[in-house]
């Protein structure tokens, strides 16, 4: 079979930085979307919480600055977070206009979980990285976006196993791989099957 000519002007998309950061970012958001979601939080929810995790209370709009959201949404999210009581509102010591969010203890508890596990995602692709980090910031980033795989270092198991334990699945953001798909018809089929199966 004869290969297709190749445009001599053509350069590999993965020598660009922002080509290689954005792969590295969906790889990272992929991980922690269904770690998030694992404990029963959004991505944008997560998101909020690792800022409000810094101790600091702030107000919406720094939230929304912080997060990389309109005011708009960055409300919606609080809204929800307040709902399930992983935040808590009150007032600003000089503005009374001015209302700040920080953590409950709920949601301490949560961010702590969270990191605990990230730290173990890190180090695993600190390690798999090594100490030979090449010579640019292009390459380090595209090293890291190999590594991890689409954020789970090319194990599709990893990743049908991550997304099975998803507390909150009516807002995935990521298709999941065919096999964590797969896995995840199987499973609803089983539980389907035994529901029918009881007396």
């Amino acid at each position: 079979m004869n290969e297709l000519e190749c445009d001599p002007r053509g350069r590999p998309a993965t020598e660009r930085l922002n080509y290689s950061g954005y792969r590295l970012s969906r790889a990272l958001d992929r991980f922690t979307e269904n770690l998030a979601l694992a404990h029963g939080v959004t991505l944008s929810q997560f998101l909020a919480l690792q800022v409000l995790a810094e101790g600091k209370p702030v107000s919406n709009a720094q939230l929304a600055r912080r997060t990389f959201v309109s005011p708009q949404a960055a409300h919606t999210v609080l809204e929800e977070l307040v709902e399930s009581g992983l935040v808590t509102r009150g007032d600003h010591p000089q503005n009374r206009r001015i209302r700040l969010v920080r953590l409950s203890e709920q949601g301490w508890q949560l961010i702590q979980a969270c990191y605990a596990e990230l730290e173990v995602f890190e180090e695993r692709l600190v390690g798999q990285l090594g100490t030979d980090l090449g010579d640019s910031l292009v390459e380090v980033i595209h090293d890291a976006a190999e590594v991890l795989g689409g954020g789970y270092f090319g194990d599709d198991e990893a990743e049908a196993s991550a997304v099975s334990r998803r507390i909150v699945t009516n807002r995935p953001r990521h298709v999941p791989s065919r096999l964590a798909a797969a896995r995840l018809r199987n499973d609803e089929r089983r539980t389907q099957q035994a529901a029918r199966d009881l007396p």
